[in-house]
């Protein structure tokens, strides 16, 4: 028998803003606690919140081995990490000033707007041992400032927003953010329509996310396996599907950006970081152990999911090799549209996408913003947005703090 127990802990401070104003202030502290166990090819696990007592969840999950959950894989075994990404460790006072700063000069500098939302700073500690020789840890420290930005009078619930997340924060970098999206924001330019060169600030984020969806889904073991896949037959085929500058990855890396070096199940890949597209080619699919075992795909250390369950295949922190210094090399003198904020989003069997962009900044040819456009809907096939329609990805940074980076692609712009 083998067994894994995993837990996290995470503490927070919360200050709402209600009207420009900080309204609440909450902190909180949570504990999760799982025992799996692993027995002659199945799985059983149990969990609790708070402090728990290790045996009892050990008996549980013993006994949750009943229902036959089969787990044929080898566990992981014999392997030691530790790595920590700490930052600026705020109290309540000191949270609240840098809050109270940034909005006092919001208040003063953009009366036109109604800023509400939040400051947060999270800790967050992840702990994985097993009796097969695991101990794993990792915890960071996260500090995010993000305020919904509505113009008095706008009927809308959200006009755009403003936010800036990293371990070290500091005013002036968080204003220097703010100002020029709400200055770009606040003169209204005249809208395009057609195929256009669009920038989306990250990968993770409001704008980025969606446009990662489709390998996200289709991309899973249970998903590509099956042969329902957008994708299938398409990974490890050897044929450049996308643009051969596109370089995309699960990230891992901790000395890269502030990821987690090991997933769910305990796996530290070597090397680190997962191969998704390199050179235009589909290399690598989501699997985790079961999953692989199960499906007869190779495994790839990609195990997700919360302490209380049991984990599942799927891609983590994206990343995206850099194929350019700055923004503007990705851009000429027309310039481009920055997609600030999509509102969902869906996609066609065949690749097709629909983002509805209610927030564009238009952007020079150097990479400032300059004006609001209004909200459009961006189409396009995955096939060109990541093929002939790619542009590249920054080495420059979104914003002083974070680890994101700006994409470039062509897509069509429906008013």
């Amino acid at each position: 028998m083998t067994r894994e127990i995993i837990r996290a802990e995470s503490s927070s401070i919360k200050l709402g803003v209600i009207d420009s104003q900080i309204a609440s202030v909450r902190t909180q502290t949570e504990q999760q606690t799982a025992v799996r166990v692993i027995e002659h090819g199945n799985i059983g696990v149990a969990s609790a919140c708070g402090r728990a007592d290790v045996e009892s969840l050990t008996r549980l999950a013993r006994e949750s081995l009943v229902f036959a959950i089969g787990f044929d894989a080898e566990p992981e075994q014999d392997r030691s990490l530790s790595v920590s990404h700490m930052g600026d460790h705020h109290d309540v006072a000191s949270l609240v000033e840098v809050a109270e700063q940034v909005l006092a000069s919001l208040h003063d500098e953009f009366p036109g707007f109604v800023f509400s939302h939040g400051v947060e700073q999270d800790r967050l500690a992840w702990h994985i041992e097993s009796s097969a020789g695991l101990d794993l840890h990792y915890e960071r420290i996260n500090t995010q400032v993000a305020f919904i930005a509505k113009e008095k009078g706008s009927g809308n619930i959200i006009d755009t927003f403003v936010g800036v997340a990293g371990p070290e924060l500091n005013v002036d970098g968080i204003l220097g953010e703010f100002r020029a999206h709400l200055a770009a924001y606040s003169n209204t330019v005249p809208a395009k329509t057609g195929r256009q060169r669009v920038i989306f600030p990250g990968l993770e984020g409001m704008a980025g996310s969606g446009l990662f969806q489709l390998f996200r889904t289709d991309l899973l073991a249970r998903t590509y396996a099956s042969g329902t896949s957008l994708f299938h037959g398409m990974v490890g085929d050897g044929l450049g599907h996308f643009n051969p500058a596109l370089h995309l990855f699960e990230s891992r890396d901790p000395d890269l950006a502030r990821v987690c070096p090991f997933d769910m199940e305990g796996v530290v890949r070597s090397p680190i970081n997962l191969d998704i597209i390199r050179d235009g080619q589909l290399r690598s699919i989501a699997a985790n152990k079961r999953d692989a075992s199960r499906y007869g795909v190779p495994a790839t250390g990609t195990a997700v999911g919360d302490v209380a369950q049991l984990p599942v295949s799927g891609f983590g922190c994206l990343g995206a090799t850099p194929t350019a210094p700055r923004l503007a090399d990705l851009i000429d003198e027309r310039g481009a549209l920055l997609v600030w904020f999509v509102a969902g989003g869906d996609s066609t069997r065949t690749g097709d996408m629909a983002l509805p962009a209610q927030v564009m900044l238009s952007v020079d040819g150097d990479g400032c913003p300059i004006g609001r456009v209004p909200g459009a809907t961006l189409t396009g096939n995955i096939f060109d947005v990541f093929g002939g329609d790619f542009v590249g990805v920054t080495e420059e940074k979104v914003d002083p703090f974070g680890d994101e980076r700006f994409l470039v692609t062509h897509m069509d712009v429906q008013v």
